[in-house]
């Protein structure tokens, strides 16, 4: 009640105050507003201008200072909440009589899952602020009341992801795939397989094949659906000299799982072996296998354009072309094709298409799990992380 009549005594010394000063101006102020544009402002309503401004602007740094003082005082309430749960971690433990008495109430598993999720708050907030120590610290408390608690492991394991500590995430990882149910095991695995395959390319990196060959079939027993891993160890076989266990391995994946990288390591194996019947057998049979996938039907042109089989690239772009009109990609192997055939007009014509849209001549992806787009074939989404989520 005080504040309001403070306010009311406030508006009636403001409106004396107007009153007095017009009288003494009644001309008021005068503002150019352009060339040969003069306005007469009134006093009056130069002051209650003046004063509206000045209130609007001691209302907003007020507001933004209680403001700032409530995000403080949540901070702080939070901080002394996990704080109070920490310490009762570390008090001493009432006689057995004590607690049997406290854990018969039925509000005892709701406070402790309380306390749980306070202490996850806490650490979420750590590593949002980059303290990573603190945060895995903080999970490990609650590890250490409940071995299995999904939520904890969880967390230090995304902790070691964001670090790029693969050896730790995997040893997280491979005792959260005992804590979660079999039937909901199916994310887990993913990841399991995934840092199985970040640790064979770090190894693979460093120049140790034979290394990485075990981490890739780790992961692919894990999943063997987990096309990175099946390109990789392609590649580490590569490394080793052993060209034809690659092929076998590719080969065999391709039967199941006719991704546009796999057709495109087969080929440059086919093509620098220099049996080109069989590389384009390879993508023939795909496509005859799976006749909706475009990704394969431009894949098989573009290795029709290697070969300079023009005619039966021509015919597979132009198709492509009905199907997906606005990619840049199929333009621009057309404009190459018309331009080889001299047919100067068409090749300019395609080529101004392809210019248009802002793609590569990749044929682009997007992510199973979140739906973002990339130009080309990943291993991983840039966008949510998730490994082996990418679809033509």
């Amino acid at each position: 009640m005080v504040p309001l009549r403070f306010a009311l005594v406030l508006i009636l010394v403001f409106g004396c105050l107007v009153a007095y000063l017009t009288s003494f101006n009644a001309t008021g102020a005068h503002a150019v507003l352009g060339p040969g544009w003069l306005h007469e402002i009134p006093m009056a309503a130069l002051i209650v201008g003046a004063f509206l401004i000045g209130a609007a602007s001691a209302l907003v740094f007020g507001t933004l200072r209680d403001v700032r003082r409530s995000l403080l005082d949540y901070q702080r309430a939070r901080a002394a909440q996990a704080h109070g749960v920490l310490d009762e971690e570390t008090s001493p433990r009432p006689a057995a009589g004590h607690r049997r008495a406290e854990t018969s109430g039925a509000s005892a598993p709701h406070h402790l899952d309380d306390r749980d999720e306070t202490l996850l708050a806490v650490a979420g907030d750590h590593r949002r602020s980059g303290r990573t120590d603190q945060a895995i610290e903080v999970y490990q408390r609650v590890l250490a009341r409940d071995q299995e608690h999904l939520g904890a492991l969880r967390g230090i394991r995304d902790v070691m992801l964001e670090l790029g500590r693969w050896g730790e995430a995997l040893a997280v990882q491979e005792r959260l795939l005992r804590a979660v149910p079999r039937a909901e095991r199916g994310r887990d695995e993913i990841a399991l397989a995934g840092i199985s395959y970040e640790l064979g390319r770090r190894l693979l990196g460093e120049g140790n094949a034979q290394a990485a060959v075990a981490r890739f079939r780790e992961a692919l027993r894990t999943r063997p659906d987990f096309l990175p891993a099946t390109l990789v160890l392609g590649d580490a076989y590569l490394k080793m000299g052993d060209t034809r266990e690659a092929l076998r391995i590719w080969e065999r994946a391709l039967v199941g799982q006719p991704a546009p990288p796999l057709l495109s390591r087969l080929e440059h194996l086919y093509r620098a072996d220099g049996r080109p019947a069989r590389m384009i057998s390879l993508y023939e049979e795909a496509a005859a296998r799976h006749p909706e996938d475009r990704a394969i039907a431009f894949g098989l042109g573009r290795v029709y354009f290697g070969l300079a089989m023009l005619d039966e690239a021509a015919e597979q772009f132009e198709k492509l072309e009905v199907r997906e009109p606005d990619l840049a990609a199929i333009h621009a192997y057309l404009g190459a094709i018309f331009e080889r055939r001299g047919q100067v007009a068409e090749a300019l014509e395609e080529y101004r298409r392809a210019l248009g849209f802002p793609q590569t001549i990749e044929w682009p992806h997007h992510c199973s799990a979140c739906r973002a787009v990339e130009p080309s074939w990943f291993d991983r989404c840039p966008a949510c992380r998730a490994w082996n989520t990418a679809q033509p």
